[in-house]
């Protein structure tokens, strides 16, 4: 009874796939250095770290704007508009656009605990 020995195919593949593994480790060690120089330009450190500050900021508001009864816990007591954990201890003023304001916004006045 005959065998049947595997052809050049599959070498072929191995061949091939290593081409693209190659390939792939190539574009990710250009990626990889590209980031570290432009994380290095202090320009480009600063923006991001105001781009990230500014959407967690932005993400804390609309948990606070989106809950039904935004500013009490489920007992009654008010809370933080941000973090809902602590009580507030000031009420901080921030602009939601509106179509129907005369000037195209409204002020929301939010309670602060001052530390999240």
């Amino acid at each position: 009874m005959r065998t049947r020995h595997s052809t050049g195919i599959s070498s072929g593949r191995r061949g091939a796939q290593e081409k693209i593994d190659r390939e792939d480790e190539q574009r990710r060690r250009y990626n990889r250095e590209y980031m570290r120089s432009w994380r290095a330009n202090p320009v480009n450190r600063i923006e991001e770290r105001e781009n990230r500050r500014r959407w967690q900021f932005e993400r804390k508001l609309r948990e606070a704007l989106k809950s039904p009864a935004p500013f009490t816990n489920e007992r009654g007591k008010p809370v933080c508009g941000f973090c809902r954990i602590n009580p507030p201890l000031r009420e901080i003023v921030r602009l939601q656009v509106s179509e129907i304001a005369p000037r195209g916004y409204v002020e929301l006045r939010i309670p602060y605990c001052g530390e999240c």
